[in-house]
């Protein structure tokens, strides 16, 4: 893959995530204010969430590159989103130090489960799909004379 492919699927996905996250929290932003006649948004967090979005796509494209082992791209790929995990979501909270602990904790149960979910229906998908194509013979039997 190259730079320019990179960058360019990166930000595509960055462009994506960064939608659904805003309309995840605009929804909750206005349950919470309901009563409310403007619904403001924090643009600090706002440029956390567009953070995150671009870490979490450039991981995502660092895992769809083959060329790299399997476990190299899921131990990349974790470290690359705790980071984006720990740095924009859990730093402006700013909990206690047991607090930081714990969210790590439930981040990595939390990421290995998906990871695991996605894992299984990717190798089913797979199995499915091979068993479907239809067997095409590559070698023709040569009769031999002896």
């Amino acid at each position: 893959m190259t730079i320019k492919g990179f960058i360019k699927k990166a930000l595509s996905h960055t462009c994506a995530y960064f939608t659904l996250i805003m309309l995840g929290y605009i929804i909750i932003a206005a349950i919470i204010n309901v009563g409310d006649e403007k619904l403001l948004l924090d643009g600090g967090r706002t440029v956390l969430f567009f953070l995150f979005s671009l870490l979490w796509a450039c991981a995502n494209v660092i895992f769809s590159i083959k060329s790299i082992g399997g476990g190299i791209r899921l131990f990349l790929h974790y470290l690359i989103i705790l980071f984006a995990f720990f740095t924009c979501l859990m730093l402006p909270l700013k909990p206690r130090t047991s607090g930081y602990l714990i969210g790590v904790v439930l981040f990595t149960l939390i990421y290995f489960a998906v990871m695991g979910i996605i894992h299984l229906i990717t190798v089913k998908f797979k199995a499915n799909v091979e068993s479907t194509e239809n067997y095409e013979k590559q070698f023709s039997k040569k009769s031999s004379k002896r």
